[in-house]
């Protein structure tokens, strides 16, 4: 699997979807980041592929008057190498947290991540990377994270991996934590044994 991971792609559309309604007079909002403490990171394997600032600024039209609403979203990407079936040695099981500011004025939400499913952050990752296609719901667990106990949606699914379709699971989880809204989404391949504790074990240890 490219550095450039479903998981990023995926992230990367919410991005494009954030900050949206109309407000009077130019605001700004920013998110604070959503990374991996370096304990967990150690104990996981997983290593740091890029913790980067997305910044989105979108125009709209009230009452005759411009308005520019600028928000700044924070994506973590983490990845680490797995043997693959066939394919051999890839960095094929990743994980991302991306944080999007609330955009609240006077007491309205404009970002329609809120809202958002957990299928519906699934199909952005179906959508937009060619190599992923996104099956059905085979469960759902509870798990800790950023002091919240939230639900964790798992879905089966297909990735182009190293030039071969393989099985993968895609997990995926969003809290609201100090007026943002943080999405954590993992995927790998299902021939991946105990994965799923390993991907607990990060959402465990996100801080923001």
């Amino acid at each position: 699997m490219q550095r450039t991971t479903a998981t990023a792609v995926a992230l990367a559309a919410l991005v494009a979807l954030a900050g949206c309604g109309a407000l009077t007079g130019d605001v700004s909002f920013s998110a604070s980041p959503a990374t991996v403490g370096d304990a967990t990171l150690d104990d996981s394997d997983y290593e740091e592929a890029n913790v980067s600032e997305q910044e989105v600024t979108r125009e709209f039209e009230a009452a005759g008057q411009s308005r520019n609403v600028t928000v700044t979203n924070q994506i973590a990407m983490y990845e680490r190498s797995v043997d693959v079936p066939v394919v051999g040695s890839q960095r094929a099981a990743v994980f991302g947290a991306f944080a999007s500011p609330e955009v609240s004025v006077l007491g309205q939400s404009f970002n329609p991540i809120e809202d958002y499913s957990d299928r519906e952050l699934v199909a952005l990752a179906q959508q937009q990377y060619s190599g992923l296609t996104v099956g059905d719901e085979v469960g759902t667990r509870s798990v800790s994270t950023l002091g919240e106990s939230t639900n964790v949606t798992k879905f089966d699914g297909e990735a182009s991996i190293g030039g071969s379709t393989v099985d993968v699971y895609v997990h995926v989880t969003k809290v609201k934590h100090d007026g943002d809204f943080v999405v954590a989404v993992a995927i790998y391949p299902q021939a991946l044994d105990g994965e799923q504790e390993t991907v607990d074990d990060l959402l465990a240890g996100l801080e923001h």
